[in-house]
């Protein structure tokens, strides 16, 4: 039986929630068919998503040109408004209600005028990925002002002109925590440190060293942060070593903490989509269709964060596959097999290989694909793919980033060797010889040593 849900009703052919680059990539892919009628839903009150308050290197898969951030989501939205594209911005979804025996899905949204109610065939997920805050990460401590993510702090620079403190300490070592001090700096401020919890940083060293040294900041790795203290606004940052457990307090009155990037992915909970326990966003087949038919999912409310064109072009690939399940190309009779990551490795994402499917493309840096991550930087490590006691491939690599995509050629699987009964398992294992793929070496730079 039908569930109804109370408000305005929209009947859409597709509906699109999230207005950031992989929903306004699908948007635009869909409106090259004429007849179709979609939907976008944005919570803000403008479209582009994260790249409005970031900085540049924007655009150049999808675009083949580089921007900065607020002119890749500018050029986005400027080409979505020329669409048939009903967009509505300051529009929440709050819940989803899947359709059951061939009925339509229903979105519930609030919007400035009330409660809307949208029924379409087809919906995409593109709502994108959060940081984990300071409650995330359960660092103790007093509860004063001053702690932010990267995301609250590029908005309040970058969009309101507003410099948040004079001293600031960075808890994180993702490549967006180079980001964040590029943030700081433009804002005036001092970086009293950036504090990576593992000795290898979860970003290219070099480059984090280079703007320590232009930025004057130190690097302490290997360190965990013992506790915030300060009343009304942070006053400061106790820091231990996890070696040698020495204490180390360092002033500021900013926090920024930074990675640890989640899929935003509340909407599915509760509902018949499936949800991936490893990245913690939709399951996922090769054409972006989640577990429950005709619902699709693309971009970091999969992976976590991601660069931003990457997203686009899944985007687009994602409404490529609605596209042929509306014109009924899409067949469900297509070889598939199941595909999961060991530990180190965080997560494989999409979940789920049509093998006619991927035998049909190539994976590349120009085109989303298979990627993995890791939970920790490694060194001299091989990724290898199994199926039972099959192994079906192997690649070397001196280094793999931690937080980081790394692309698995699936189409040079060894698919005849598949027992389909069974999941590809992806593990990363030691290797000391060999050819390696990269050549980063992952040293930590250690401050006292300037």
């Amino acid at each position: 039986m039908e569930q109804r849900l109370d408000g305005h009703i929209k009947d859409v052919d597709v509906a699109v929630i999230g207005g950031g680059p992989a929903g306004i990539s699908a948007c635009l892919e869909l409106s090259k068919t004429p007849g179709i009628r979609t939907a976008l839903f944005e919570s803000e009150a403008e479209l582009g998503g994260m790249p409005r308050s970031c900085h540049l290197f924007f655009g150049l898969r999808d675009m083949k040109r580089l921007y900065s951030g607020p002119g890749y989501a500018r050029k986005l939205t400027r080409q979505v408004n020329r669409t048939g594209v009903d967009i509505h911005t300051n529009a929440t979804a709050v819940e989803i209600v899947t359709g059951q025996n061939g009925a339509k899905h229903q979105v519930k949204v609030v919007t400035k005028d009330g409660l809307m109610n949208c029924k379409c065939r087809y919906l995409l997920l593109a709502t994108g990925c959060f940081e984990l805050s300071r409650e995330g990460r359960r660092i103790p401590g007093t509860r004063p002002a001053g702690i932010f993510t990267t995301g609250s702090l590029q908005q309040l620079v970058n969009l309101k002109k507003i410099r948040p403190g004079n001293k600031a300490l960075i808890i994180g070592s993702e490549h967006v925590s180079l980001s964040a001090a590029l943030t700081l700096n433009r804002a005036g401020m001092k970086i009293t440190g950036l504090v990576s919890e593992d000795r290898l940083l979860h970003t290219y060293p070099y480059a984090a060293r280079a703007l320590s040294i232009a930025l004057n900041f130190p690097i302490f790795s290997g360190v965990a942060v013992g506790s915030i203290y300060g009343k009304k606004r942070v006053e400061g940052v106790q820091l231990k070593h996890k070696d040698n457990h020495q204490l180390l307090e360092v002033d500021c009155d900013t926090i920024v903490c930074t990675g640890k990037f989640h899929p935003d992915a509340a909407l599915i909970y509760k509902t018949p989509i499936k949800e991936d326990s490893d990245s913690m966003g939709p399951i996922v087949d090769t054409n972006y269709m989640t577990r429950s038919k005709n619902i699709y999912a693309a971009g970091n409310v999969l992976h976590g964060a991601d660069m931003h064109d990457v997203c686009a072009m899944e985007g687009r690939r994602a409404a490529e596959s609605i596209l042929k399940n509306w014109m009924g190309i899409y067949t469900e009779s297509e070889k598939c097999v199941a595909v999961s990551a060991e530990k180190p490795l965080r997560y494989v994402v999409p979940q789920t290989l049509l093998i006619d499917d991927i035998r049909n493309r190539k994976t590349s840096y120009w085109h989303p694909g298979v990627s993995v991550q890791a939970n920790h930087t490694l060194k001299k490590v091989a990724l290898e793919a199994w199926s039972g006691s099959e192994k079906l491939y192997s690649c070397k690599y001196s280094c793999l980033i931690a937080d980081s995509r790394v692309l698995l050629p699936v189409e040079k699987f060894r698919w005849e060797k598949v027992d389909f009964s069974k999941p590809v398992i992806i593990k990363a294992v030691e290797s000391q010889s060999g050819k390696a793929r990269f050549r980063l070496r992952s040293a930590c730079y250690d401050p006292t040593s300037r």
